[in-house]
């Protein structure tokens, strides 16, 4: 051990005549210690809204989906299916016939509910399937085969619960098809409901209904053997830009591949915009804190002005003294950083267990706070604030070295 690292360290633990310099020290290391945690915090929240956000988006519909420009219907899904399946990355294929229409349930006249809504109403193969509804099902079963002669309906909880409808209630839905008219009248179909979903993302589970290829092609009056789009999910997600670019060349006119990045564009904008501002922000906090570690560092100079002295004329260079003030302010360094990042994680993994702070669904498309622990962030926050500690205390180390040894010893 060196003598410069033995003194730095009786000067930290040896009790100061003055307490407002120890209340100094105690100040600058939580001070250090809060900045670090905010933006570790700050920057996993960021991080967990990204990617589950990606997850639930994905989940819900696809890395990659395929429509006919202008929607114009894709015929021969079954061959469509084995050409894709045959490109390199794809994982699943999903075909579907998708449409707005108008979902209408009975009512007495004792119920104050609205009877009629929009819906975008999806007709999928449950063989094919590859989203994640089987496991968002919170009433009923995944069940999208006849009942008896009616259509199974899969309904989002938050359309459900403003239509109050229960399971095994009959529907009607409307196919809209251009201008309703005399001429033009709406294909009408009876549903029976038979689960009801909920996502966790209140925009989806408002608006979509589910049911069997079959019915949704009948009631949209689709062409024999043929789909609106593919659900596409890739193995590599890296790389789904460059798998939709090879889909569309293999496919050609009228097929239209989108990544999720496409089609949710001003969703992943926000999150990146959410993520640029708030660590510069947070960051300044540290910077704060590296300021409070200038001012204590000068208030033990100044205190310990007499120990300099003494160690200066017992031979101690200028490099020496300024090594035992560098050392003084790496430990308050350290012991914040490490102690911001504990905390940081402590409160992480509290969230992460117990869901502490909810938010609501309809504004964040969850319903908690997501947390994501990387490493690496943690790192690379945790050697900044340390290194930015250390620089602070250069300046007053600095001073202490310049003293003169005689009136250092005079100084008290």
């Amino acid at each position: 051990m060196s003598y410069s690292y033995f003194i730095a360290k009786r000067l930290l633990q040896s009790k100061s005549r003055n307490r407002f310099v120890s209340f100094l020290t105690f100040f600058a290391t939580a001070g250090l210690a809060i900045g670090t945690a905010a933006l570790l915090i700050t920057i996993s929240i960021l991080n967990g809204f990204q990617k589950q956000i990606m997850k639930n988006v994905s989940n819900f519909t696809s890395n990659i989906e395929i429509q006919g420009f202008e929607r114009v219907p894709l015929m021969d899904y079954r061959s469509t299916i084995n050409t894709i399946m045959a490109q390199a990355n794809i994982g699943s294929v999903s075909p579907f016939v998708e449409h707005e229409a108008m979902i209408r349930v009975r009512r007495s006249r004792h119920v104050t509910s609205p009877s009629t809504d929009g819906i975008l109403l999806k007709g999928i193969l449950p063989a094919y399937d590859n989203s994640e509804l089987r496991r968002e099902i919170v009433q009923g079963r995944y069940e999208l085969n006849n009942v008896g002669n009616m259509a199974p309906l899969l309904l989002g909880a938050k359309l459900a619960r403003r239509l109050d409808i229960q399971i095994g209630d009959t529907v009607f839905v409307f196919g809209i098809q251009g201008l309703p008219s005399p001429l033009n009248p709406p294909r009408v179909l009876s549903f029976v409901v038979t689960g009801i979903y909920e996502t966790g993302m209140t925009e989806y589970d408002d608006i979509y209904g589910y049911t069997n290829l079959k019915d949704a092609s009948y009631l949209f009056d689709m062409p024999v053997n043929s789909v609106s789009g593919y659900d596409i999910m890739v193995k590599n997600l890296a790389e789904v830009a460059v798998t939709a670019d090879v889909l569309q060349r293999v496919l050609g006119y009228p097929f239209y591949p989108r990544t999720m990045y496409q089609l949710y564009r001003n969703l992943f904008a926000w999150i990146e915009l959410q993520k640029k501002p708030i660590p510069i922000i947070i960051a300044l906090i540290i910077i704060v804190a590296t300021f409070n570690v200038i001012g204590t560092l000068l208030m033990i100079v100044l205190e310990k002005m007499n120990a300099v002295g003494v160690l200066k004329t017992l031979g101690a260079t200028r490099r020496a003294i300024t090594k035992i003030f560098l050392i003084k302010g790496a430990i308050i360094g350290a012991s914040g950083t490490l102690f911001g990042a504990g905390l940081s994680l402590l409160i992480l993994e509290l969230q992460q267990r117990y869901n502490l702070i909810r938010i609501p669904g309809s504004v964040y498309f969850m319903n908690t706070v997501p947390v994501s622990v990387n490493l690496w962030d943690f790192a690379l926050i945790c050697s900044i604030a340390f290194c930015l500690s250390l620089l602070a205390a250069y300046l007053p180390a600095r001073a202490a070295s310049g003293f003169d040894p005689l009136e250092a010893v005079r100084f008290q």
